[in-house]
């Protein structure tokens, strides 16, 4: 019924799905680009709705800093925040995922990968963006990869998260005490509503219950009807 309604495109960025590694370093600044001109040369019109989760969040708000002019109005899935990427203390889950992803590579590359899924230039796409997805990676790219307070101007912004850290065992456990867990706790919640700031046509919206942030897998029929929601009122709004 959905695509009755409106159109959706589904973009592999290099190094996911079908497309190739594409050019390195991989950063959040040349994804933005390509992520535009990808939906340019596909014949796609503006303008668009965007809708990213995690990273993805992240990127299309960089897309739609760059050319708002394309950009009708945005989603954020439970977007990655960065700062959590520059102030939090040492997260396994992501230092981890990007370990994996370089040894994927290596495994790969000299065929001695067991099991299913990916290819070499994928795992060295992966492990690229995460070399940028870190305090010392950040530190170079910052400006170019921040979307700060006001950047968006009056962009229709919908963000999405969960209450709570559902499923927040990672980030919890390195802290040394309950007293710096719940520091951590509080930090990683604040610093998920940072979005808001960035348009003055921003909202919240809540996940279901008991989601946590794989919630686009957990509960996809919420997210086409948050999605179909901002589609609808731009319709109404647009001249």
């Amino acid at each position: 019924m959905t695509a009755a309604r409106t159109r959706s495109v589904l973009v592999d960025r290099f190094g996911t799905g079908w497309s190739d590694a594409g050019p390195f370093p991989r950063t959040t600044a040349v994804e933005a680009e390509e992520l535009l001109a990808a939906l340019e040369r596909a014949g796609e019109r503006p303008p668009f709705v965007l809708v990213g989760h995690s990273f993805g969040g992240l990127l299309v708000a960089n897309a739609a800093r760059r050319r708002p002019d394309l950009v009708a109005g945005l989603v954020l899935l439970d977007p990655t925040p960065l700062e959590v990427i520059a102030f939090a203390p040492s997260n396994r889950l992501i230092t981890g995922m990007r370990r994996s992803f370089l040894l994927a590579a290596v495994r790969h590359l000299f065929g001695a990968h067991r099991g299913r899924g990916g290819r070499t230039g994928q795992h060295c796409a992966a492990a690229s963006i995460f070399a940028e997805l870190s305090p010392s990676g950040l530190a170079g790219v910052g400006w170019e990869t921040v979307v700060y307070d006001g950047d968006l101007g009056d962009l229709p912004l919908v963000l999405v998260i969960p209450r709570d850290l559902v499923g927040g065992e990672a980030v919890l456990a390195g802290a040394r005490d309950a007293v710096e867990a719940e520091r951590i706790r509080n930090f990683y919640l604040r610093t998920r509503v940072r979005y808001l700031a960035a348009s003055t046509a921003s909202r919240l919206v809540y996940t279901p219950e008991g989601t946590g942030h794989d919630f686009p897998r957990e509960a996809p029929g919420f997210v086409v009807g948050v999605v179909e929601d901002l589609a609808r009122e731009l319709r109404v709004t647009s001249p």
